[in-house]
């Protein structure tokens, strides 16, 4: 990331960001992207702060504690238990198909950096998440911010660094859940593609796909973009050595292709984490478990019913999402960001879990944000501006103690 973050102030002919003087010292170049950064990310510790004060205050109005909370619910319990006993040990229950669940559908990338923060504080397996969490949701915003700040400008980067802390779920980006470091180590990564340091995208890359299956999407983005500069290079228009982006290309899979072939191997079968997943009914069927699930809740039981809160944002927050992904078709996004985002919907629309999370794992897709933060540059009133994302933080701190203290699990 640090490499990254070297060139965070330039921008190359993939993007339309503005161009600034490249520093010529490392310590300098980091310092001077920092400062760059500044803004978006003080704007997005500042949204993060008034979502996790309203749930720090009904905590303490109902007797419970925000933070052992924000370590332990729902799926952050299995990362907890990954800490302390490593992956031999399940909880004991029986899922779908009657397969037990397992602690090995989960990647191993987050728990271990959470073993490593146990080693320098003295703190419980779930603040050591929650604080690696918190950690890696601000590199996320300086990655968002970077990414735009290349393809967009330095306004539409800082927005969308603050529109990404003001999700309806942005409550996970401070939980014990894997999502703020994937969304960190894709940013990132994908920085790298877009200013062509090949080596650290397929590195971070890599490191993508020990945090979550999902980084699926990142490798397919990686390596079309690789694919694209290779071929160029071969014809003598590329910007480096072929053997760079070749490299990034292949590094690129290791990460999660590594982590299911070692489970394979573990247990004795190639498919076992396949296997694993039919637990928690996590395959993929090509959309069609999402369309029941659009079918019921509008025409079904639950539409005479009442819909449940916690399915009408999950069902408003992917409409939203598509909308903003027909709008990064109309205005040509670059090439590895459109990638991104495509294969994101494909997984997360294509997964036949019957209680589908589509806002969860969307929580990744933050170049969707960026034809809205444009727009939302062009406001020639800083006070509307501060109006449209004060609301945006208000309500998205209210549904996160929704999330955190009275909803199901977060979908």
């Amino acid at each position: 990331m640090i490499d990254a973050a070297l060139s965070a102030t330039r921008t190359t002919g993939t993007g339309r960001g503005e161009a600034a003087p490249a520093p010529t010292h490392r310590s300098e170049a980091l310092r001077s992207a920092l400062r760059d950064a500044v803004p978006a990310l003080v704007g997005y510790a500042a949204v993060r702060m008034v979502g996790l004060a309203l749930a720090l205050w009904y905590a303490a109005g109902h007797d419970k504690q925000t933070l052992v909370r924000l370590g332990t619910f729902w799926d952050a319990g299995w990362y907890v238990r990954i800490v302390q006993t490593g992956y031999s040990v399940g909880d004991g229950f029986i899922g779908m198909h009657n397969i037990p669940y397992s602690p090995r559908a989960f990647f191993p990338l987050f728990p271990w950096l959470a073993d490593m923060v146990r080693w320098v504080l003295p703190v419980s397996p779930g603040t050591a998440l929650v604080l690696v969490s918190t950690l890696a949701s601000l590199a996320a915003a300086w990655g968002i911010f970077a990414v735009g700040r290349v393809c967009y400008s330095r306004r539409a980067g800082t927005i969308a660094a603050v529109l990404w802390g003001v999700l309806p779920l942005a409550v996970l980006e401070n939980t014990a859940y894997s999502e703020a470091l994937f969304t960190a180590l894709s940013a990132w990564t994908l920085y790298a593609v877009l200013t062509r340091r090949w080596l650290t995208a397929g590195l971070l890359c890599l490191l993508a796909g020990l945090s979550r299956p999902s980084a699926m999407a990142l490798t397919a983005a990686v390596g079309l973009a690789a694919l694209v500069e290779l071929v160029a290079c071969l014809r003598g228009r590329g910007s480096g050595h072929w053997a760079r982006p070749l490299l990034a290309g292949l590094l690129s899979p290791l990460g999660w292709a590594g982590y299911m072939l070692w489970t394979g191997w573990v247990l004795g079968s190639w498919g076992a984490y396949f296997h694993i997943q039919q637990a928690w009914a996590t395959t993929f069927d090509g959309g069609g478990t999402s369309l029941h699930w659009f079918e019921d809740l509008l025409f079904g039981g639950r539409a005479v019913s009442g819909i449940p809160l916690s399915d009408a944002v999950m069902a408003l927050t992917l409409a939203g999402y598509l909308v903003l992904f027909v709008i990064t078709l109309v205005h040509r996004q670059p090439l590895p960001l459109l990638v991104f985002s495509t294969v994101l919907l494909v997984i997360d629309l294509g997964n036949a879990s019957p209680a589908p999370p589509f806002a969860r794992f969307l929580l990744p897709a933050f170049p969707l944000l960026y034809p809205l933060a444009v727009s939302l540059g062009r406001l020639r009133s800083l006070r509307t501006l501060a109006v449209v994302l004060g609301s945006a933080t208000l309500l998205s701190g209210l549904y996160g103690v929704f999330v955190l203290f009275l909803g199901g699990a977060p979908g």
